[in-house]
């Protein structure tokens, strides 16, 4: 009785791990993991990319950005996509394929414009238009700086603007929180 459940044991583990290697290649007793479950920091992963009206590039449409226009999320809302992920490195010794698309990575661009020093600008020198320059809106930075800040209008709704969210920099990228 012994002898016949060991052989059963043995039957079923041979068949698992034959189904297993048939499936996806990896070996899950072997040293080596399978290179999309590397760690982040064995990974050199690209940014997402956004949605551009412009262009008309043949890439999926799950692996791009939507557009979101002067809406504040929380980090829940926030929209995830696939990204394009290389292992660092030729030494770090994995299975499968080397570059892959791993997902969950939230659609937030940061250009570099910190919210605190555009109000600090806009405060000081917002009758010369060094806000609007600053977040690349050029054609009204320019207005802004022959006109005076408006005589002092077009400078205070500026920092209303500011302060409610509504004047945000000019490539839809959102506010860089750390200093």
């Amino acid at each position: 009785m012994e002898l016949w459940r060991r052989f059963n044991l043995c039957l079923i583990f041979l068949l698992c791990t034959s189904l297993t290697a048939q499936s996806d290649d990896h070996n899950p007793y072997s040293p080596n993991i399978k290179c999309s479950l590397l760690p982040e920091e064995f990974l050199i992963c690209y940014s997402p990319n956004f949605f551009n009206s412009s262009s008309n590039s043949s890439k999926s449409e799950d692996f791009i950005c939507p557009k979101v226009e002067g809406v504040a999320l929380k980090y829940s809302q926030v929209p995830t996509t696939s990204v394009l992920c290389v292992v660092v490195d030729q030494s770090i010794d994995c299975t499968g394929e080397r570059s892959f698309y791993k997902g969950g990575f939230p659609c937030i661009r940061y250009s570099g414009y910190c919210f605190v020093t555009t109000l600090i600008q806009s405060v000081f020198l917002g009758c010369l238009g060094v806000d609007r320059l600053c977040l690349k809106h050029t054609c009204t930075g320019i207005g802004k700086v022959l006109t005076l800040g408006g005589l002092g209008v077009w400078w205070f709704v500026d920092i209303v603007l500011l302060l409610t969210g509504n004047l945000a920099p000019a490539d839809n990228s959102h506010w860089c929180v750390y200093y």
